[in-house]
C-alpha cells in the first residue's frame, strides 16, 4: 500500500513537470501575463502635458509675485532711507514712531510673502493630487484591460523586464484623459 501511494505521488509530480515543459513560451501578445506591472513615476510626470503645464503656471505666478514683492521692498527701502535722512531733523519721539511704523510695515510684508508662498505651494499640491488621481484611474483601466493584479512604482523595484513596464501606455492615456490642468487658486 505504501509503495502504491509513493508510486502515485511520483507519477503526479512527473505529470505536473511534464505539463509545465509543454507550455509555450510567453509571446509579445501575452504582455503583462505575469499579473504584475511597473510604472516609472518620474517619467510619467516628466512627460505629462498636464504636469508640465502646471509647473509653467506655477513658475509664471511665482515670478509675477516675486516681482511685485521686489517693488514693495524697494518702496520700504526708500522709506527707510528717508527716515534715516530725517533722523537729525525730527524729535526722538517722532523718529522712534516712524521707525516703529516702518518695522511694522516690514513685518507685514514678510508675513504676506510667507502666506502667498504657502498658498501657492498648497494650490500646486492640490493640482498635483488631481493629476495623480487621474493617473491612478488610468493605471487601473490599463491594469484591468491587461489583467494586471499588482502595479509597482519602478523606483521600488530592483530589476524590471520591458514586458511588464506600463509607463509609456500610462503616459499616452494620461495625456488623453487630462491634457491640461489649471493651478487651483
Amino acid at each position: 500500500m505504501k509503495n502504491l501511494l509513493l508510486f502515485f505521488l511520483f507519477s503526479l509530480v512527473f505529470s505536473f513537470a511534464e505539463a509545465q515543459e509543454k507550455q509555450p513560451p510567453p509571446s509579445s501578445i501575452d504582455k503583462f501575463k505575469s499579473g504584475i506591472g511597473v510604472v516609472d513615476m518620474k517619467k510619467i510626470l516628466g512627460q505629462s502635458t498636464a504636469y508640465q503645464n502646471l509647473v509653467e503656471q506655477f513658475e509664471d505666478i511665482r515670478r509675477k509675485h516675486r516681482n511685485s514683492f521686489t517693488k514693495q521692498e524697494d518702496i520700504v527701502r526708500d522709506e527707510e532711507s528717508n527716515i534715516l535722512k530725517q533722523k537729525n531733523v525730527l524729535s526722538k519721539e517722532v523718529y522712534a514712531e516712524k521707525v516703529k511704523a516702518l518695522g511694522k510695515k516690514i513685518n507685514d510684508l514678510k508675513a504676506k510673502q510667507a502666506s502667498e508662498a504657502k498658498k501657492f505651494e498648497t494650490d500646486f499640491e492640490k493640482s498635483t493630487n488631481k493629476i495623480q488621481g487621474a493617473l491612478v484611474d488610468v493605471l487601473s483601466n490599463i491594469a484591468t484591460k491587461n489583467k494586471v493584479d499588482l502595479v509597482f512604482a519602478k523606483s521600488q523595484v530592483l530589476l524590471v523586464g520591458k514586458e511588464i513596464d506600463m509607463t509609456d501606455e500610462a503616459i499616452k492615456e494620461l495625456n488623453k484623459v487630462l491634457p491640461k490642468i489649471s493651478l487651483d487658486n
